[in-house]
């Protein structure tokens, strides 16, 4: 770690802090005692909106006033806050109302009074008193990111503590903050060296905080609603790529770090002995079965009187236990390393990215192929949509000669598929679909504006997401609809705890339908328990996603293949959701298996290597306390995954991102 000495004349003194604003030159003001900053935002690099923030010192209080506003695809994220501290950073209170993202409402209202936190949080009217000793900060999610800018100079000027307790929390939040060295940045002619940081706990996972010479926020990198977003002060804003790439490293060497912690129980030549063994094909369970491992492939499988265990080889006792192939998200966006562990540790061995920051994307799946890093396989569908104010990210075609562009881009860099957005217009999606076949490419995504999805497929199409099939259950219209994507093969991955998670009516608590909601850090707690539907009641809700269930039926029974995806979720836990779904939706417990195993790794054209316990297929397994063929929900009890042939054990990986077991 490099140690950063606090100059605390420098960082708010107030003295300097007119130095801080001076050097960004955008309306800044330099009287003593005041503070201001305009930082640009970011959206997967797509510039979206602003957060400015003043500081002004009145006798010995400081008081940060921040507005944040950005639009997200044509819908506008407002949030407004403010936080009083004293001359030191201690925190006095603090109020943020708004939201932090389309589908994060923050409400919370934090009071310091005497040794106590006076807090209310969510938009309730109750208050709780937390003990708010020495190590006490006050923050709620990323934004604003003002309020992190201060978080660190509390670090700072305390000291480096190696704990900071935040509220609002469970009842309280641990954030970590660790000196990450400097960075020399070069924007029109101009070198400014900038003090980095990684923050840890503030939202899950790390990010990364820029400060400036005097204290002020240059930027930071992060994420809102699952990917990447970025903060970066104006008169910086071309030099938005090297923070992302120097936050890309450091998040590296942290999931490097991890792999070097949380290495794995077995690797070589081994033998598990004695479990049920689900394979993930139509045949019946292996009662008392042995599967043999050697470099990274199963070698042998069958009933254990009938494999032959290598001499030497070790011989893992699985009595009682059951092997499912590794599972598969087909609908993820793994922005954070973060999730590399978490996915290990629910016995997901592959996973299909459906978009992300290129640069962080390409080099964590590297990372994880060389094996410097764990987790699990990266597949990658590439992002691209229409040009204009509400497109989602920074790749865009208005023309078919652009979307082939895009397609040979994408290729080159190791992508298996396209992914398609909203404001791609017909012709281009044909000439999209037409070039990536071309290439060796299959096409995805959402079900363009003015497409239908007949239209769509018959474009080039070759999978759908989410559940963009319109109908009624049981109406001719759907059954005709049902008939035209089976003929065309067409796979869709509808995302339905994705659609529980964020249509669940406000009141209804997570738990009732995610019952590993209590094993989540506090931020992501905060953060799904803010993501409801006002204005319907639970049954309301319930019926809602039981219309999508009874579609998902439909296509399953009509021959249309359904594939498990989350959109993200709740790391690890969704997916295992996303199953009980589907057998809610009449699946049988084997079929909704298949979904994550056997069914993907067909669509992916990659089922001769992946998706079932077979002799010479890649080692990807999970092994688990208890049976899903007789309880879907067992699909929960994962002990050990096995990734490559690399056997982990799963409490070990959860905990190593801050879930409990």
């Amino acid at each position: 770690m490099i140690r950063i000495t606090c100059r605390s004349a420098a960082i708010l003194g107030l003295a300097a802090v007119a130095g801080a604003t001076s050097l960004r030159g955008i309306g800044a003001e330099t009287r003593p005692g005041f503070e201001r900053g305009s930082l640009r935002l970011f959206y997967i690099q797509k510039p979206i909106g602003f957060e400015r923030y003043e500081i002004v010192r009145n006798g010995e209080r400081l008081r940060l006033s921040s507005d944040f506003e950005f639009n997200d695809r044509g819908g506008s994220v407002q949030l407004a806050a403010t936080l009083e501290t004293r001359p030191d950073f201690s925190p006095l209170s603090f109020r943020a109302k708004g939201k932090s993202y389309r589908f994060v409402n923050v409400d919370s209202d934090v009071r310091i009074e005497g040794g106590s936190a006076l807090v209310r949080a969510d938009g309730s009217e109750s208050v709780r008193r937390v003990d708010a000793g020495p190590g006490m900060f006050t923050i709620d999610g990323y934004a604003p990111f003002a309020a992190q800018m201060l978080l660190v100079r509390y670090w700072l000027r305390h000291e480096r503590p190696e704990v900071i307790r935040t509220v609002p929390g469970l009842p309280v939040n641990d954030v970590f903050i660790e000196a990450r060295g400097r960075d020399s940045i070069r924007v029109a002619g101009k070198l400014e060296t900038l003090d980095k940081f990684s923050v840890d706990g503030v939202v899950w996972g790390r990010e990364a905080v820029w400060l400036d010479r005097s204290g002020g926020l240059a930027a930071a990198v992060t994420r809102a609603g699952g990917l990447s977003f970025e903060a970066v002060r104006e008169d910086l804003e071309p030099a938005l790529l090297e923070f992302v790439r120097s936050s890309i490293r450091d998040r590296l060497a942290d999931l490097e770090s991890i792999t070097r912690r949380v290495a794995p129980d077995r690797t070589g030549t081994y033998a598990l002995v004695g479990a049920t063994i689900v394979d993930g094909t139509d045949r019946p369970p292996i009662d008392n079965g042995t599967v043999v491992v050697r470099d990274g492939r199963i070698a042998d499988v069958g009933p254990t009187p009938e494999v032959a265990v290598p001499a030497g080889a070790s011989r893992i006792d699985v009595a009682g236990k059951t092997l499912v192939p590794g599972l598969w998200d087909m609908h993820t966006h793994v922005t954070q390393i973060e999730w590399a562990p978490i996915y290990l540790a629910a016995g997901v061995t592959t996973v299909r990215d459906m978009g992300n920051e290129l640069d962080f994307i390409t080099a964590l799946r590297d990372d994880v192929a060389s094996r410097r890093s764990l987790g699990p396989r990266l597949l990658l569908a590439g992002l691209v949509d229409g040009s204009g104010p509400n497109a989602f990210g920074v790749v865009t075609a208005d023309t078919p000669a652009e979307g082939e562009r895009v397609v040979r881009r994408y290729h080159d860099l190791g992508f298996q598929q396209i992914k398609i957005y909203s404001l791609v217009t017909p012709t281009v999606v044909a000439a999209i679909c037409a070039e990536a076949h071309r290439q060796g490419m299959t096409v995805t995504g959402h079900l363009p504006t003015g497409m239908t999805i007949e239209q769509a497929v018959g474009a080039g199409m070759d999978q759908i997401a989410h559940l963009s099939v319109r109908g009624e259950p049981g109406s001719d219209e759907l059954k005709q609809r049902i008939a035209f994507l089976h003929e065309h093969g067409t796979v869709i991955d509808p995302t339905q705890s994705w659609n529980e998670l964020l249509g669940h009516a406000q009141g209804t608590p997570i738990q009732v339908f995610q019952p590993a909601i209590h094993r989540i850090p506090p931020p992501l707690d905060r953060l799904f328990s803010n993501a409801a539907v006002a204005g319907i009641d639970a049954a309301a809700a319930r019926a809602r996603l039981d219309r999508g269930l009874q579609i998902v039926r439909a296509l399953h029974e009509g021959g249309v293949p359904i594939v498990a995806g989350t959109d993200e979720g709740i790391p690890g836990h969704s997916l295992h959701r996303e199953l009980e779904l589907y057998v809610d939706a009449g699946f049988t417990p084997l079929a909704a298996i298949q979904s994550a195993t056997i069914v993907p790794a067909r669509a992916m054209k990659l089922d001769a290597e992946l998706g079932t316990i077979q002799r010479g297929k890649r080692a990807d397994m999970a092994v688990l306390d208890a049976n899903p063929l007789e309880s879907i929900r067992n699909i929960r009890t994962v002990r050990w995954t096995i990734a490559d042939g690399h056997m982990y054990e799963s409490a070990a990986l959860w905990r190593s991102v801050r879930f409990q077991p």
